[in-house]
Order: C-alpha cells, then sequence, then structure tokens
C-alpha cells in the first residue's frame, strides 16, 4: 500500500483530475468519496466512489478506513476541501480532495472513465 506523498515527503492535500488518473492506474488502494447530494449524481459520477452526502460525513466516519488513502470530491472543491480538513482533524492522515471537483473532473478526464 503506497501514500500520496508531496515533494517535501508530506502526505500529499489535494490532486488535480489528472494526477488523481496517473495515481489510480498505478494503485488499488485510494477510496473515492463523493459527498455531492443525490441530486447531484445524476450529472455523473467518478467510477467506484462511494457516496456519502456531507452531512452524513459526522455519522459516517467512523465506516471508513483509516488504512487506505482517501480522496474527497464535491461538485465545484471547495466543499471537498472542508470535509478533507474535518477528516484530518478526525485522525485520518491520508486524505486529500480534488480540486475543482466534479465539474473539473468532467472537463478534463476522458469519457471513458465517467461513470
Amino acid at each position: 500500500m503506497g501514500v500520496f506523498f508531496n515533494d517535501n515527503n508530506a502526505p500529499k492535500t489535494s490532486y488535480t483530475p489528472s494526477e488523481l488518473v496517473s495515481e489510480m492506474k498505478k494503485r488499488e488502494d485510494i477510496l473515492l468519496i463523493d459527498i455531492r447530494e443525490s441530486h447531484e449524481l445524476a450529472q455523473g459520477g467518478i467510477e467506484n466512489a462511494l457516496h456519502i452526502p456531507i452531512g452524513q460525513i459526522p455519522e459516517k466516519m467512523g465506516t471508513l478506513p483509516k488504512n487506505k488513502d482517501l480522496v474527497v470530491f464535491c461538485h465545484e472543491g471547495l466543499e471537498g476541501k472542508q470535509v478533507r480538513n474535518y477528516l484530518k482533524k478526525g485522525g485520518f492522515f491520508k486524505v486529500a480532495y480534488l480540486k475543482g471537483g466534479f465539474t473539473r473532473w468532467k472537463k478534463e478526464v476522458a469519457e471513458s472513465i465517467i461513470a
């Protein structure tokens, strides 16, 4: 199992869509967490992402694995960053967020990866 690291040898805290796709091609131990609301899922999603609406994060936090790298994403990135910070305060060491959220993902990633 690997850990995302940045240039300072600390765990990475954010990814662009292209960085995340590259990492996902190399590893299978990444858990994507989609924190968008249920009605937003009609816009599409990222294959195999776990859907936990943002309001349910506190109650579901105890069910998340601490032995996997977590990448949180929302619609445009702001809430993903906030949830990343919340999870870090809750004891998750290996957690990052997707810069630009699902909106940026759709623009930058090949259609074949979008669920």
